[in-house]
């Protein structure tokens, strides 16, 4: 640890605290002891929390690993949201063309990082539905209201 704080001093990182479960990290034994620490940490230099002050990172928790993961909100970072968020519809399901859609994107994104690769794959897999959906069904509320 102490070669740790010798490099964030060095660097000149400082902790950005968190919100959350006090631990990152838990271990269980057969014996019924456990063990909680927190490993995993967010950090930053003075001039991006200054460009970034009230930033917030939340331990989350995870049913499939025994580290929990961390959530950085940058704030004053600008999100950029489209106007209407992807909804799958049961509609799509009757007709062929919506997984010829998924299996044309889901081959795509190559990325080493597992979580990076499936968030890319269902982003793209979205556009392209949304694009198919207007394509096939055209604009079905307006449908409706006519």
């Amino acid at each position: 640890m102490q070669l740790f704080r010798d490099v964030m001093d060095e660097c000149g990182f400082m902790d950005l605290g968190y919100v959350g479960l006090p631990f990152t990290w838990e271990k269980h034994f057969a014996d019924g002891h456990s063990i909680w620490e927190m490993l995993d940490w967010g950090l930053a230099t003075n001039e991006w929390l200054m460009k970034f002050i009230g930033t917030r990172v939340h331990h989350l928790t995870s049913d499939s690993s025994n580290h929990y993961p961390l959530w950085i909100v940058p704030n004053g970072l600008e999100v950029v949201r489209s106007t209407k968020p992807f909804r799958f519809e049961e509609i799509w399901l009757s007709n062929p063309g919506c997984s010829n859609v998924v299996e044309a994107v889901w081959p795509s994104y190559g990325s080493t990082d597992p979580v990076i690769k499936v968030m890319k794959k269902t982003e793209k897999c979205g556009k392209e539905l949304k694009r198919w959906d207007c394509d096939h069904f055209g604009n079905v509320r307006q449908e409706l209201a006519k």
